[in-house]
């Protein structure tokens, strides 16, 4: 689910290997999907052994920690390709001991779980220094592939654990034992091993190595060039062509961060020679490219541990969440065109457009592979490891038809290495965010603080809401969207459960913001990406995301508020008033934003947008504002007036000038 683009850093370290030493971190990399695939499907039972699913993670964990310690430097400098073709000695020796411990304790798990996790005498000894090794272990390498926030976060975690007892209020809680404690983050189901990293190992994995096929062996390419081709003829197309693209790349590919390394290299600069300035296209990249975490047929990790904590197939999480992600990009298509046409943005030009029949002709069966995907998922209800493997021997076939020849071994053993590449940061950040989870459960503070949260708000939803979306976004700057969704998901999702709010509805609410936070400033991953290949300011790209998914911050509120855009049990007729409204309602709040609406408007004008923009957006259901008030018919009243005032305005300036024109004739 994500591609080679978001893991530049390792990529790049990789250059310092040479020989033996690469070609040893390349089997690690590969043989990562190969085991996750391998307990997928559970290849083991066919010679007569049944694999846990926590001795799986122990295999792809080892597996990834040494990749990293062999790819990744402990420092931030990258060796150059002249160093000595090797490690230093001490990654190497880290390397050996993530491969050791893992593959011992594997090995040992069903008796280890049977005797309490550390045991007697030696053995008790020996156990908790490979739990206290194998936690650090986790801890470098999510500080190499990260950096410091999410590790400050474990670490404070960790800290809490020990002294719960004696923190204030709602941060009270019961402290920890630091053996036992080790024993229970290195082998329970609620630590490292726990839901996170269960999920990559079985379900993640497939799809990443999906993604990583389709991508690598040239099926990117059609998602780049027909929007390109559909959108880049119309005002602003560049733009649009950009947010199509990226809405397209980010389904498959699950990251905000990858996907604008992906498509931003080519949009970025379409939209800077069409006439927007460098923090505009930036910024019009990153919030493209961010929702595609939130659209099917693939959302990212997070989705599918989303599955795993309510239970629910993943299908219905995708399904879920396609009305709002469709209102999502069309709100964001909406603004761009609007503020296109209040600044003069022109259209591609005829040689900067691909030609959409000739790339069509030559590509189309890479598209087999997405609607088989989607078929298989939604049609036949396979589990979503079996439909997305089936879909991975179409691409094989679909590149084998389009280059006219068999795909070598040696290509798909390339898709192989760059998928394991991929999923190193995924690997630590769940593993990572099994100890958090670990902490919360242990010491009992996800229940009081989810309690003290939901007292602060009292009765009123709304205020819950803003507490939660503003914990999210404060949670995820710096952070992975996989670890700000599972850490949401135990602290504040149950609060907002608790106090009415559907268990899909609450949990899909801190993801989208979670996501959000990758646009969000002071911290804003995808943002900050986006500026530096467009050479803008980072600050002032950030800001610029900001204003251009302003209205995206709102989508989340509507399917809380009206689950009926969740598709959750409501009739067809109830789900169309609220999609109807909602866009309406978007497209008069991109007025006010942009200050365009058939023409410049003014201040007043703006203002009557924005309110019945915000009147339609607000179901009338009672949950955000009393029963009685009819914010649809209100909101409908002041849009139509709004509308027919811009155009009458805008047809009296046509007049004005043309008049002008003729006395100046």
């Amino acid at each position: 689910m994500v591609t080679k683009a978001e893991n530049g850093a390792v990529v790049a370290s990789s250059a310092r290997l040479r020989g033996p030493w690469l070609w040893l971190a390349q089997a690690l990399l590969a043989a990562i999907p190969v085991f996750g695939m391998a307990y997928a499907f559970n290849i083991t039972s066919y010679f007569g052994y049944a694999m846990w699913g926590q001795q799986a993670a122990l295999a792809v964990l080892g597996l990834g920690l040494s990749a990293t310690f062999l790819l990744k430097p402990a420092g931030s400098a990258i060796l150059s390709e002249d160093g000595p073709g090797r490690p230093p000695l001490y990654d190497i020796l880290l390397a050996a001991l993530a491969v050791a411990l893992c593959a011992q304790t594997a090995i040992r798990y069903e008796w280890l779980v049977g005797i309490g996790y550390l045991g007697n005498g030696q053995e008790y000894y020996f156990n908790m220094t490979a739990a206290a090794l194998t936690l650090l272990l986790v801890i470098e390498a999510l500080r190499r592939l990260t950096g410091w926030a999410m590790v400050i976060l474990v670490l404070a975690a960790l800290s809490y654990a020990l002294v719960a007892d004696k923190m204030p209020g709602a941060f009270q809680g019961s402290a920890q034992q630091v053996d036992f404690f080790l024993g229970f983050l290195h082998l329970d189901t609620s630590g490292i091993l726990g839901t996170p990293l269960a999920v990559v190992v079985s379900t993640v994995i497939a799809y990443v190595l999906l993604g990583n096929a389709l991508f690598r062996l040239g099926g990117g390419q059609i998602f780049l060039d027909l929007p390109l081709a559909a959108m880049g003829r119309y005002r602003g197309g560049s733009a649009k062509a950009s947010v199509l693209a990226s809405s397209l790349f980010g389904s498959i590919s699950g990251s905000a961060v990858a996907n604008v390394a992906t498509t931003g290299i080519v949009t970025i600069p379409l939209m800077q020679r069409t006439g927007y300035k460098g923090h505009q296209a930036g910024a019009i990249e990153a919030v493209g490219s961010t929702g595609g975490q939130l659209l099917p047929p693939i959302m990212g990790a997070a989705a599918f541990i989303m599955a795993e904590f309510l239970g629910i197939p993943y299908t219905e999480v995708a399904l879920a969440a396609l009305l709002p992600a469709i209102l999502f990009y069309m709100a964001l298509l909406v603004q761009i065109h609007l503020h296109a046409a209040r600044n003069g943005h022109r259209p591609l030009s005829r040689e900067e457009r691909p030609d959409a029949g000739a790339t069509f002709k030559k590509h189309w069966p890479y598209l087999v592979p997405i609607v088989m995907l989607m078929v298989l998922l939604f049609g036949y209800r396979w589990r979503p490891e079996q439909a997305a493997f089936a879909s991975l021997i179409a691409v094989i076939a679909a590149a084998a038809f389009v280059r006219e020849h068999s795909i070598r071994p040696r290509a798909l053993y390339r898709v192989l290495q760059g998928t394991g590449r991929s999923l190193l940061d995924i690997i630590a950040i769940t593993a990572a965010a099994g100890i958090i989870v670990g902490v919360l459960s242990t010491t009992g503070l996800s229940f009081s603080l989810g309690l003290s949260i939901a007292e602060a708000a009292g009765s009123i939803l709304i205020v819950l809401l803003v507490i939660a979306a503003v914990t999210a976004i404060v949670f995820g700057m710096g952070m992975p969207t996989t670890a700000v969704y599972v850490l949401m998901a135990t602290l504040i999702a149950p609060a907002l459960v608790a106090a009415g709010v559907e268990p899909l509805a609450a949990h899909l609410f801190v993801l989208y913001f979670g996501v959000l936070s990758m646009i969000t400033p002071p911290v804003c991953l995808a943002s900050f990406t986006a500026a530096s290949m467009a050479g803008a300011p980072f600050m002032r790209t950030g800001w610029s995301s900001l204003r251009f998914g302003l209205v995206a911050f709102i989508v989340p509120f509507i399917f809380v508020a009206s689950p009926s855009l969740l598709l959750q049990g409501e009739g067809w007729m109830e789900t169309a008033i609220a999609f109807s409204t909602a866009v309406i309602g978007f497209l008069m709040l991109a007025a006010a934003v942009e200050g365009y609406l058939f023409g410049v408007i003014g201040r007043a004008l703006r203002a009557l947008s924005l309110v019945g923009g915000l009147l339609l957006i607000i179901p009338e259901n009672g949950r955000i504002v009393p029963l009685g008030f009819h914010t649809d018919k209100v909101g409908l009243a002041l849009a139509l007036i709004a509308l027919t005032w811009a155009w009458w305005q805008s047809r009296a300036d046509r007049s004005g000038a043309a008049g002008a024109v003729k006395a100046r004739g």
